[in-house]
């Protein structure tokens, strides 16, 4: 038998093995993730509608979960709408020797009728899709030659996936992030005790990012927020009981060691530290294409000498690594899409935003906090721990905002970390461990309100005069 054929006949998922993916070894059913609620709402929409996108990639860190959030969307459409489904394994086919295109035909074979001629929608799932050579061609063809085929893709190569000219008007990328806190106590407290998961407060989420980020005015945020203090207070308390630990505790674990899906049930900090930088070291090798082992020595001693700094000037660097200014552009340019980096340019205008100076943060700060390991194990000092806060403040940001509203303060003696630019003026937010002076918000100036997020404190507080909120990050992580 062909065994293009012979795999495709073996792809199709079945009841049975799909009960199996979207549960654990105690077969209890994983939790969803906020990313589960919007792929199952591009799925209803193209089964019950054919409305687009049908061609969705989900792009992330290794271990974010990607795969089980494909396999989640499967069980809901198998239940739904059709139970003709294939799972794809891109590496198990690269090492049959076998292309996509290879088993799209055969899938037309095994269906004994071309894809163009199907009558009823099916799905595909192809897993850690950039495995495979030709893979943006043959998804192509695969998008243009029936449109009654609903596709997830998935890839750890993130570089990979943003940079197909092929199919960037075809598909819908979707980035999948790091657990939020939310996200992460659900996961936890499930696995810990699957019938009393710790579910976020419904609505919770949305009214705080309106209060903090949308507000027109320092008094309408006050207002928004002192409406959900009894609200927060409530689902903190009920975390910290569950766990037997203090929020405190908690939020500093998250940010360090469970932000990433894969190392949740790990218990031991040593193997997580040991897995995070094997993970890197993954991501140089193989998920960024042609890197030569001179140019992984590089971006090994780059992330080191970033994850130490505030902000990095490409002028510094180049003579440093004794590399142009161009490759160190190129550089964390690559680091960045490859979902490692988090990069932020100076607020201000077009020439200040085109310059030398940039602020990368990381995507996870448990790659940042792995990377200290290195050369201090577990004595970190206190003003590197601050820069942890400061990468878990930012992919929320990220997640959260619209292309191009998030900025760093620049152009005063001592810039605020984050400059948001929404309504007509911005909103300065300064991070750290223990912070209480406003004095980096009120000299930025013009600016709508500011928030001084600190690790320690468990309450709100505002200081009228300054317009600024002493928000405890524990809120913050709520968005």
């Amino acid at each position: 038998m062909d065994i293009a054929l012979q795999y495709i006949r073996q792809s199709r998922v079945t009841r049975s093995l799909l009960e199996g993916k979207i549960r654990d070894g105690r077969n209890e059913k994983i939790p969803y993730r906020h990313a589960y609620v919007l792929l199952r709402s591009h799925a209803r929409h193209f089964f019950t509608q054919r409305q687009p996108p049908r061609m969705i990639a989900l792009s992330g860190l290794r271990g974010v979960g990607k795969t089980t959030l494909a396999w989640q969307t499967a069980h809901y459409v198998y239940h739904h709408f059709t139970k003709s489904i294939y799972y794809i394994n891109v590496d198990e086919i690269v090492r049959y020797d076998l292309s996509i295109l290879a088993v799209i035909k055969a899938l037309e074979a095994h269906l004994k009728r071309p894809l163009a001629a199907l009558d009823a929608p099916i799905m595909l799932i192809f897993d850690e899709v950039h495995e495979a050579a030709h893979w943006q061609k043959d998804l192509k063809i695969l998008y243009d030659r029936s449109d009654m085929v609903f596709v997830i893709a998935t890839g750890s190569s993130a570089l990979q996936l943003h940079n197909s000219p092929d199919l960037a008007t075809r598909w819908n990328l979707l980035k999948i992030y790091p657990f939020s806190f939310a996200e992460s106590i659900l996961a936890r407290s499930w696995m810990l005790s699957p019938h009393r998961p710790i579910f976020p407060i419904r609505g919770l989420s949305a009214s705080l990012r309106d209060a903090l980020l949308y507000a027109h005015s320092f008094d309408a945020a006050k207002k928004a927020l002192d409406a959900r203090i009894k609200q927060v207070q409530k689902y903190l308390s009920t975390i910290e009981t569950h766990f037997d630990a203090s929020i405190q505790h908690l939020v500093n674990e998250y940010i360090s060691y469970y932000n990433i899906a894969r190392f949740l049930p790990l218990q031991n900090k040593i193997i997580i530290i040991d897995s995070i930088l094997e993970l890197l070291d993954r991501i140089f090798s193989k998920d960024i294409p042609h890197s030569t082992p001179l140019q992984i020595g590089l971006y090994r001693r780059l992330l080191r000498r970033i994850a130490e700094s505030d902000t990095v000037h490409l002028h510094t660097l180049s003579k440093e690594f004794r590399i142009s200014e161009i490759e160190v552009e190129h550089f964390i340019t690559t680091l960045t899409q490859a979902e490692i980096l988090l990069t932020l340019y100076p607020h201000g205008g077009i020439r200040t935003k085109t310059g030398m100076l940039r602020k990368p943060l990381f995507l996870s700060p448990s790659i940042r906090r792995a990377l200290f390991s290195q050369p201090y194990r577990n004595r970190i000092p206190n003003s590197l721990k601050a820069k942890l806060y400061e990468d878990i403040t930012a992919m929320y940001l990220k997640r959260i905002l619209s292309e191009g509203l998030l900025n760093f303060g620049y152009g005063k003696k001592k810039n605020p970390d984050f400059v948001i630019e929404t309504h007509n003026s911005p909103i300065i937010i300064e991070v750290g461990q223990s912070k209480i002076s406003p004095a980096q918000i009120t000299q930025y100036r013009p600016y709508r309100y500011g928030i001084l997020l600190n690790a320690k404190i468990q309450t709100v507080g505002y200081e009228p005069t300054h317009r600024v909120i002493h928000l405890p990050l524990s809120w913050f992580l709520l968005l």
